[in-house]
């Protein structure tokens, strides 16, 4: 699976990069059953939007 960061849309290498997994209620039916949006942020500063995130992503 692809982790985008939310803030600046760049990819997130799990394996190199710090980052933090959010969820949040997306909603909730009326039995009770709560569906959950997940997203990943970086943990330091975001580059520029489209940057690289200390790394080359073009291999």
């Amino acid at each position: 699976m692809i982790l985008l960061c939310e803030r600046c849309y760049a990819p997130i290498d799990p394996a190199l990069e710090r980052h933090y997994r959010l969820a949040h209620i997306d909603h909730a039916d009326t039995a009770g059953t709560v569906v959950w949006r997940d997203a990943v942020v970086h943990s330091d500063a975001c580059p520029a939007a489209g940057g690289a995130t200390g790394r080359d992503r073009a291999a």
